[in-house]
C-alpha cells in the first residue's frame, strides 16, 4: 500500500530520469546508461539536493559495474588496484565500493528535511537500500561464476552443489529489490539466475540419464535465452562515419549472454547423443535424424559414425553403468508410477548409443563390463585411455571414462597398437567434450572452450 502511495507523490523529473536509466541498464546500454546520469548530475540545480547528486554519481558506477560483470572482465583478476574502475579492480571491490556509496545515500536520505522534497528523499533512500542488496546479489553471483571458471579443468563438475548455491541466492533475493522503478533490474537478476540454474540442472539429469527432467530444464533454459535475446534484435545502434552518413547495426550482446548460449548448445548437443535412440522414435526416417543431429555442435553421432567407416572399426558404444540407480527403467521416458524390476547382471550396463548398428554387440559385452570393473582405477584418471586386446574373440578395445556413470568404447577385430595415436587422440576428444566443463574456462573472455 505505501508504495502504490508513492506513486502518486509528485516526483515525476526525478522518477522519468530514474525509469530512464534502469530501462537503459535493463537493455545492456551501459554506456548509454552511464553518459545520460553523468549528463544529469552536471546539469541538475542545487535545488535537487545533494542526495540526488550522490545517487545519480553512484549510478554512474552501477552503469560501470554492471558493464564489467555482463562482460565478465573481472574473471582471473587479482587484488588491488588504485581508480575506482582501474582493470585491477576486483568485481568483489567494486560492489563492495558501489555498496557504501549507496548506504550513504541512502543514510542522508532518511535524515533529509521534512517538507516538499522529503518525498524525493524518501524514494532515493527506499531505491538506494534495495540497490545495496542488488549490489551484494551481484557478488555472491560473481563469486559463483569465478568459481565454476576454475571448475574448467576438472575431469568432474558437481553441477548439483552449483544449483543448490544458485537457488539459494534467488531464495535470498526474489524480493530485495522489488521497487517498481527497479523493474527491469529484477527482471533481469532472476533471468539470469533462472537460466544458469537451468542449464546446470540439464547438465546433473543428462549426467543421471534422466530424460524428461533434463529435457524441461533444457526447454526452460532454452525459452528463456530466446526471450532474453529479444532486448538486443530490438535494439539498433547508430554510427556515424567518417566521411557523412550513418548506419545502423544490432547492439551485440555482452560476454555473459553469449556464454550461455554457448554452454546451452553444448548441453544440446550432449543430450541429443545421449537420448539419441528416444528422440529418433519422433523422427519420420534417419535421414531426417542425421539431419536434425548434424545442427548440433558437436555432432556426436556424426563424428563417430565417420570415425568407424575411417578406421573401419567394428563398433563404438556409450555405456551406462546404471548400478545403485533405484529409478533407472531405460531408455526414453516412463510414467513415474509404472513399475520395472530393477535390471541385473549385464542389464545393469546399457547401451545408451551403440554404433553403427544401433545395437550392442552381445558377444563382446562381458568383456567390456569386465575391463570396466578390473581397470576403473585407471579408468577413473582424466583422459586415461584403456587399451585391450582378447585373443579369445581375436578383438581389441579401447576404454575412457568421460564422465562417473558413463563410459566410451570402442572395438576393432584383429590386434590395434595400444599406441595408435589416431584412436587415442579420437576416445580423448569424444571424452572431454561429453564431459562439459570446457565451457567453464571459456566463461573468461578470450578463452578457448
Amino acid at each position: 500500500m505505501a508504495e502504490a502511495t508513492e506513486e502518486l507523490r509528485p516526483v515525476p523529473r526525478e522518477r522519468a530520469i530514474l525509469e530512464s536509466f534502469f530501462t537503459q541498464l535493463g537493455m545492456f546500454s551501459f554506456d548509454r546508461a552511464k553518459d545520460y546520469v553523468e549528463k544529469e548530475k552536471d546539469g541538475s540545480s542545487k535545488a535537487a539536493g545533494p542526495t540526488w547528486a550522490a545517487l545519480l554519481a553512484a549510478l554512474a558506477h552501477l552503469a560501470a559495474a554492471e558493464k564489467a560483470y555482463h562482460h565478465m572482465t573481472f574473471l582471473g583478476q587479482k587484488m588491488g588496484g588504485q581508480s575506482f574502475f582501474s582493470r585491477k579492480d576486483s568485481i568483489r571491490t567494486i560492489y563492495a565500493s558501489l555498496h557504501n556509496e549507496l548506504r550513504k545515500v541512502m543514510t542522508s536520505g532518511r535524515h533529509g528535511q521534512p517538507g516538499s522534497a522529503s518525498y524525493l528523499e524518501d524514494l532515493l533512500s527506499h531505491l538506494s537500500e534495495q540497490l545495496c542488496h542488488f549490489a551484494q546479489a551481484r557478488t555472491e553471483m560473481a563469486d559463483l561464476y569465478e568459481k565454476m571458471h576454475s571448475l574448467g579443468g576438472q575431469k568432474s563438475v558437481n553441477s548439483e552443489e552449483l544449483v543448490g548455491t544458485l537457488e539459494a541466492v534467488l531464495h535470498k533475493y526474489s524480493s530485495k529489490f522489488h521497487h517498481p522503478i527497479l523493474g527491469r533490474v529484477e527482471e533481469g537478476f532472476q533471468t539470469e539466475v533462472d537460466v544458469v540454474t537451468q542449464l546446470l540442472r540439464c547438465q546433473a539429469q543428462v549426467s543421471e540419464w534422466s530424460f524428461l527432467p533434463a529435457l524441461l530444464s533444457l526447454n526452460a533454459a532454452t525459452s528463456k535465452l530466446a526471450a532474453w535475446g529479444q532486448l538486443f534484435q530490438r535494439q539498433k545502434e547508430t554510427r556515424k562515419h567518417l566521411f557523412g552518413g550513418q548506419s545502423q547495426k544490432a547492439v551485440q550482446p555482452p560476454h555473459l549472454y553469449t556464454w550461455l548460449q554457448r554452454f546451452q548448445a553444448a548441453l544440446l548437443a550432449k543430450f541429443s547423443f545421449y537420448f539419441h535412440e528416444a528422440l529418433s522414435r519422433q523422427a519420420a526416417t534417419a535421414a531426417d535424424m542425421r539431419a536434425l543431429t548434424a545442427r548440433a555442435a558437436p555432432d556426436y553421432h556424426g563424428k563417430i559414425c565417420s570415425f568407424i567407416r575411417k578406421h573401419d572399426a567394428s563398433n563404438v558404444s556409450l555405456v551406462f553403468d546404471n548400478r545403485g540407480s533405484e529409478s533407472f527403467q531405460g531408455h526414453g521416458y516412463h510414467h513415474p508410477h509404472s513399475y520395472r524390476e530393477a535390471p541385473k547382471g549385464v542389464e545393469q550396463f546399457p547401451a545408451v548409443v551403440s554404433l553403427p548398428s544401433g545395437e550392442r554387440p552381445l558377444t563382446h559385452w562381458p568383456s567390456v563390463i569386465m575391463m570396466m570393473g578390473d581397470r576403473a582405477a585407471e579408468l577413473n584418471a582424466p583422459d586415461k585411455v584403456v587399451h585391450f586386446y582378447d585373443d579369445k574373440v581375436l578383438s581389441t578395445y579401447y576404454l575412457t571414462r568421460p564422465e562417473p556413470h558413463f563410459t566410451l568404447v570402442v572395438i576393432f577385430d584383429g590386434r590395434k597398437s595400444e599406441k595408435d595415436a589416431h584412436i587415442a587422440g579420437f576416445l580423448q576428444e569424444i571424452s572431454g567434450s561429453l564431459r562439459n566443463s570446457k565451457p567453464f574456462s571459456s566463461l573468461k573472455p578470450g578463452s578457448k572452450g
